[in-house]
């Protein structure tokens, strides 16, 4: 059996206080990389042990499977509720997905009906899903009963709160506290270009994803997620988040055309498809996985180093899930990169900072606890496209209309913001100027072109690296090295435009 630790003790008991307190309807505020899987085996475990019997659902047929594992790791065995699955309904414990089990308990009326449940305590994952129609249905048998919802954003997608079914809330820990403790690993970010999206139609509080897809699907913004993550994260494994299949597909022939091995996944991508590219993914064969909707949740890929977000959104809780997918920590890993290409950081803010959540169903159920002082703002110019920070263009003296209330525009290359900014060691850049010692020599160049990539990528000339031994580059060199031939040909381009 997993010992919990102090803030998942602590959580367990909490619940139990809210429902002593006559609070049946609970959701738990539970940070991805937290342990949620485990705090709901020990829940599940404690309740059996004491003569209850126990339903677990959720949406997704992986969830179900990681959770009978977990499960079994507390030596509690389980009964499938899923499609496929063989099926024990005697057991006191049942996992399925709400799916199924929704189906199931409609093919006859509930008291002759034999797939129905009779459970004192329901345990529903990834619980900010729970008040759809198709769940309200099911939990609609539970009135009477226990229910326990666990989800790491307890808000609906429009970010109102859920106390039109829940009664109590707990949250008894932050993101930043588990990075801190070393629980979760810090987060670089990166902002570049993002386009404009203020023409968008908003459908139950995100952007229209058809109208979406059309901006995004640009050779311009699909040519920039590549080359922002070969000049940032070219070493790093990493999971990109695209608007539809169309871009998602679009986003991985780049990638693939650039020498890169990457594969595209959406809901309709059979079972043994996943996990194979999920394999080779931890494997290392694959460097990059494009995914339309799929591993916003439940996803536990801890060899995860980059994020790269290709997809605009306001909701507060899909920013957490997506960026969320990279925080847990795996050897070696010192950090995870967000590249992001929407502007979520600048509208929903950093995806560590604590929020206060809450079960008010009539405004936002979110508030930060802290507001941070924002970074200083980059502007490109309307008029003659100079970029700059300020409220007027020094170049040709356009002003910015709005200034401090919006952004008009992120430069085109990426800018990193936040607190844990990237500061390169001595060895760091030995070891680069190393790589570019190699590669200039098998291609003899001339002998300041290594001095030149150094000062690129650095901002300083290599004055105390001028005389170290060629290294064999690795991935994330020749990533950036193609960055930068991608910048130099469009520079070219854009000066045969303007001649």
């Amino acid at each position: 059996m997993t010992e919990l630790r102090k803030y998942q003790e602590k959580t367990v008991n909490l619940i139990r206080d809210e429902i002593k307190a006559g609070n049946k309807k609970c959701i738990i505020a539970m940070p991805t990389g937290a342990g949620k899987s485990i705090i709901i085996a020990d829940i599940a475990k404690r309740c059996i042990d004491n003569g209850h019997r126990v339903l677990i659902l959720t949406h997704m047929r992986q969830l179900v499977t990681q959770m009978s594992d977990r499960c079994m790791e507390y030596g509690q065995d389980s009964a499938f509720i899923m499609a496929g699955m063989e099926y024990s309904l005697d057991m006191p414990l049942q996992i399925g997905t709400i799916q199924t089990y929704r189906r199931r308990i409609k093919l006859e009326p509930i008291e002759q009906n034999r797939f129905f449940i009779n459970a004192s305590v329901v345990i529903i994952d990834e619980a900010h899903k729970s008040l759809s129609r198709t769940y309200q249905e099911v939990l609609g048998l539970y009135e009477d009963k226990i229910v326990i919802g666990v989800t790491a954003t307890p808000v609906l997608g429009s970010g109102m709160g859920m106390g039109k079914f829940y009664d109590a809330i707990v949250d008894p820990i932050g993101i930043q506290q588990l990075i801190d403790e070393d629980y979760l690993v810090p987060v670089r970010y990166f902002a570049p270009s993002a386009p404009d999206l203020s023409k968008i139609k908003t459908v139950l509080g995100d952007y229209e994803k058809k109208s979406l897809g059309k901006i995004m699907e640009q050779p311009k913004i699909v040519g920039d997620v590549f080359t922002q993550w070969a000049k940032y994260a070219g070493g790093r494994q990493t999971m990109i988040f695209a608007v539809n299949v169309k871009h998602s597909k679009a986003i991985r022939d780049d990638f693939i055309k650039h020498g890169v091995n990457s594969e595209h996944l959406d809901a309709h991508s059979p079972d043994d498809e996943r996990e194979d590219v999920i394999r080779r993914f931890v494997n290392g064969d694959i460097q990059a996985i494009t995914n339309v909707g799929l591993y916003t949740e439940g996803t536990d890929i801890p060899e995860i180093e980059c994020i790269s977000i290709a997809r605009p959104t306001k909701s507060m809780g899909l920013w957490r899930q997506m960026g969320g997918r990279g925080l847990r920590p795996s050897k070696g890993k010192k950090d995870v990169i967000i590249i992001d290409h929407g502007g979520c950081v600048d509208r929903l803010g950093f995806i560590e900072d604590d929020v206060e959540w809450s079960l008010d169903g009539k405004k936002l159920g979110y508030k930060k606890k802290i507001v941070r002082k924002k970074e200083k703002t980059i502007m490109t110019c309307d008029e003659c496209q100079f970029v700059f920070t300020g409220h007027a263009c020094p170049n040709c003296g356009f002003e910015v209309k709005g200034y401090a209330k919006k952004i008009a525009a992120i430069e085109a290359d990426l800018v990193e913001i936040g607190k844990n900014r990237k500061k390169y060691t001595m060895e760091e850049k030995k070891r680069f100027m190393g790589m570019a010692e190699y590669h200039r020599k098998i291609k003899g160049y001339a002998k300041g072109w290594s001095s030149h990539l150094f000062r690129s990528k650095f901002l300083v000339w290599p004055n105390r690296f001028k005389d170290v031994a060629p290294i064999m580059p690795d991935k994330s060199f020749y990533n950036y090295l193609t960055y930068k031939n991608i910048q130099y040909h469009k520079g070219k381009q854009k000066q045969e435009a303007a001649a």
